[in-house]
């Protein structure tokens, strides 16, 4: 089972909320006081709802305070319609995805045949609670007894966490809490545990016939109807109180009580020990306000890793001002919030233009970066990767697809984080020497870049290579000798070092000076003369970088 899309109705600053398809992981973004978190909190609310109700049918009927605990009607009803609807209900409406099997219980225990998608309405004015399936007028529905089959089924199926903005050590210990409960809950069947607190039981007991005893006669002095006085221990709450009696010291450096923490490692343990089971047939959400809160930049960037793991197995969604947690690979996980509307992102322009991004006007419209080394490799692949792939050639054309250079392997890091935090998608062109490894390691050690999206210039039988080896000699063997009078065509440039090492060898050993502005100069002409005719540009012995390159750009464009 899977929540696939949600919709709220007056609550707080949202008096309608458009349905948000929810994904593995989904991101709210907007500017302040536009209502982001009041869409978490209501998700919140009904997802707590669901779970009470699982535990206790009854338990939101008539006046209750765990009800008014999640729900100030003075508060959470939008108070633009207050006087209008002094009576007026929040509600939100929720779908569901459920599998055969789920529909094979569900037709078992009610005999109703549902498709894959349920609805469910749970809504509140603080008095209290109703959970509905709205628009299932079938005969079978009439039945409201198979209608709180199906509610229960469903309630049971949810593992739900809130994790606010503001998270104190409270915060922490609560799912730090709700995670040891859940565990210790199931050992109460195993006979070891039935036996020990049956002698706890057995014990407290005898202490509280004696209390009984002592006062019971001072008592009837002023009542002398009481006959009789017991005092007992709730077996519940004593199992709570053993739960939830619970110290945490963490260990940094200084074993410190986490009240005397940082804010930092307070939001960081609330955010880590998240209640989440691996249970796949379950719905386990994560609802997260603004998760860089309270953050230093680079623990932000791995607790982004960490949300992204966690999001493979699990629904997130979130609440974020950060570029870093704009999901980058699908545009339309991210959800705009403002004027009280919430609408997918086509363009990544709309993001920017929300977090306040500025760029310049070449990468306005750019989604996707291709980062190589030089600015002789961009000149050469302006023209060749257009002329090897139609959907590179259309990207290119409209802007979405931009190349750049980095001016050396050692700005990679520096370039990459300037792309993230405009929340482009990149692909990275590195030379597979010393220089382009290193750099490549670390953006990766850095969480700026993983193996997936960076191609090295890999040559058969050369244990170091850079683009330019991937090139047909006869493309520009000429332009050298017209431009510096050296003649590749010699002993010096064959062998399996890379091209500018062989390079360097030819020049001097036809008494030329090498060094790196000649380097430069050299790659440039190289660059502006195989540009000219890309089609013969690629050796067929030496491509495969080339190709894989050509692939992986593709599936970015994707």
């Amino acid at each position: 089972m899977k929540l696939v899309n949600f919709s709220v109705l007056n609550f707080r600053s949202i008096t309608t909320a458009p349905k948000i398809q929810m994904s593995n992981m989904t991101v709210l973004v907007g500017k302040n006081n536009e209502g982001k978190s009041n869409i978490l909190r209501a998700l919140s609310m009904a997802m707590d709802i669901m779970k009470s109700y699982a535990n206790n049918p009854r338990i939101f009927s008539g006046s209750n305070r765990l009800l008014r605990n999640r729900y100030v009607w003075d508060r959470d009803y939008p108070i633009s319609l207050q006087e209008s609807k002094p009576n007026g209900y929040s509600s939100v409406d929720l779908t569901f995805e459920l599998t055969e099997e789920e529909l094979q219980i569900i037709r078992e225990r009610t005999g109703i045949r549902l498709n894959s998608y349920l609805p469910v309405r749970v809504s509140t004015n603080g008095e209290e609670a109703k959970i509905d399936i709205p628009k299932r007028g079938t005969p079978a529905f009439s039945n409201n007894e198979n209608k709180l089959r199906i509610i229960d089924f469903v309630c049971n199926k949810i593992d739900f966490n809130f994790i606010p903005a503001i998270r104190t050590d409270s915060d922490a210990i609560r799912v730090i809490e709700e995670l040891i409960e859940k565990e210790l809950s199931t050992v109460e069947d195993i006979p070891e545990y039935a036996t020990a607190t049956a002698t706890i039981d057995r014990l407290q007991q005898s202490i509280l016939n004696r209390i009984a005893s002592q006062i019971i006669n001072p008592l009837q002095t002023f009542l002398p109807s009481v006959s009789e006085i017991h005092i007992n221990i709730q077996k519940e709450k004593r199992r709570a109180a053993l739960r939830r009696n619970i110290e945490v010291i963490i260990n940094d450096g200084a074993p410190t009580p986490i009240q005397l923490k940082g804010d930092g490692i307070k939001s960081l343990t609330a955010l880590a020990l998240l209640n989440i089971t691996n249970q796949t047939d379950r719905v386990s959400v994560i609802a997260i306000e603004e998760p860089e809160s309270h953050l230093h930049p680079e623990s932000a960037r791995q607790l982004f890793k960490t949300i992204s793991a966690l999001a493979e197995n699990h629904q997130v969604i979130l609440t974020t001002h950060s570029p870093l947690f704009v999901n980058r690979i699908n545009l339309r996980e991210n959800i705009i919030v403002h004027n009280g509307k919430a609408t997918p992102v086509k363009k990544i322009k709309e993001i920017r233009d929300i977090l306040g991004t500025l760029v310049s006007d070449n990468l306005i419209n750019a989604e996707n970066i291709l980062l190589v080394e030089g600015e002789d490799d961009k000149i050469v692949l302006d023209k060749l990767l257009p002329y090897m792939n139609d959907k590179i050639k259309k990207a290119i054309q409209n802007n979405t697809l931009l190349i750049d250079y980095i001016g050396g392997a050692g700005n990679l890091s520096y370039k990459l984080a300037l792309y993230r935090n405009i929340q482009c998608r990149y692909h990275v062109l590195l030379d597979n020497d010393d220089a382009g490894r290193r750099a490549g390691q670390d953006a990766e050690v850095q969480g700026l870049a993983t193996t997936r999206n960076i191609t090295y210039t890999l040559c058969n039988g050369s244990p170091n290579a850079e683009l330019e080896d991937c090139y047909n000699k006869n493309s520009y063997q000429q332009a050298l000798i017209d431009e510096f009078g050296v003649n590749i065509c010699v002993s010096e440039f064959r062998g399996n070092n890379k091209w500018s090492d062989r390079m360097a060898s030819c020049f001097r050993s036809q008494g030329k000076q090498w060094g790196d502005a000649i380097e430069k100069k050299v790659k440039m002409v190289v660059a502006n003369t195989i540009a000219l005719d890309p089609e013969q540009v690629l050796n067929p012995h030496k491509r495969s970088s080339v190709d894989a390159l050509v692939a992986a750009i593709e599936a970015m464009l994707q």
